[in-house]
């Protein structure tokens, strides 16, 4: 489904003030409508495969992050707990001197979002989360290795990402339930999830969002499995951007 022109090209930057070097991508509007979004997207994802999102959500200003060890940013040999990863969204917000944003999230790049949520709530207009639920899952070694012989995409996993993120990743989890904070910050919260088998969040996980965070809005994408950019690149970020468009000055 085509729904923008997405020959315009973002603009790569670069930050290291979380102490790593970060890359990400900006569609760098000329003239930026309402307040920027900050995308966390998935555990192994490039920014690269959202240029069709940066296009279509201008002219309001979108910034994809790849975190530590994805695509082209710097791979260190450990520090991947949430903590880090909230460290380098936070950099990128620091470098362009973002004050006010909406926080888009996909799949398990939610849980370093949620992170930089919490920790200064003020800060955020709107929450978008993908497919995931509100609190950071424990992942053991046993299935670091499993995911490591999957796909992603259409692309093996240690072709996307070097065999110890995975595991270094997963080592540093813990479980967390941020339910209740993530309520209490009282930011404007929407959730998709999709209607084929994969997805993460099940009848049962979106009756929990709807239980535990008053108000929450909830999009179910028509055909989407756990990856809700495929078959339709745009649903859900446009899901994301009515609710932006509603809560911001």
């Amino acid at each position: 489904m085509n729904h923008a022109d997405t020959t315009a090209a973002p603009v790569e930057r670069f930050t290291e003030r979380s102490g790593i070097r970060i890359r990400y991508l900006d569609n760098a509007p000329d003239q930026s409508i309402g307040l920027p979004t900050l995308f966390s997207p998935g555990f192994t994802d490039f920014a690269d495969e959202y240029l069709e999102v940066l296009a279509a959500l201008a002219p309001q200003r979108v910034l994809v992050v790849e975190v530590r060890g994805r695509g082209g940013s710097e791979t260190p040999s450990h520090g991947y707990a949430a903590a880090d990863h909230a460290a380098d969204l936070r950099a990128v917000l620091d470098e362009e001197d973002i004050e006010r944003f909406h926080l888009m999230t996909f799949s398990r790049g939610t849980t370093w979002a949620l992170d930089l949520l919490l920790a200064d709530a003020d800060r955020v207009a709107t929450l978008a989360v993908g497919d995931y639920w509100a609190r950071e899952k424990a992942l053991g070694a046993a299935m670091a290795e499993q995911v490591l012989q999957g796909t992603f995409r259409g692309t093996p996993m240690a072709q996307r990402v070097l065999p110890h993120v995975i595991r270094e990743v997963f080592a540093s989890s813990v479980e967390r339930d941020l339910f209740a904070a993530v309520a209490a910050t009282r930011v404007p919260v929407l959730v998709a999830t999709g209607t084929e088998p994969g997805c993460l969040l099940d009848d049962a996980a979106v009756q929990e969002w709807r239980d535990r965070v008053p108000g929450v809005e909830v999009v179910t994408i028509d055909g989407a499995s756990h990856d809700l950019f495929r078959p339709d690149r745009l649903a859900f970020p446009l899901a994301a951007r009515d609710l932006m468009r509603r809560h911001s000055p």
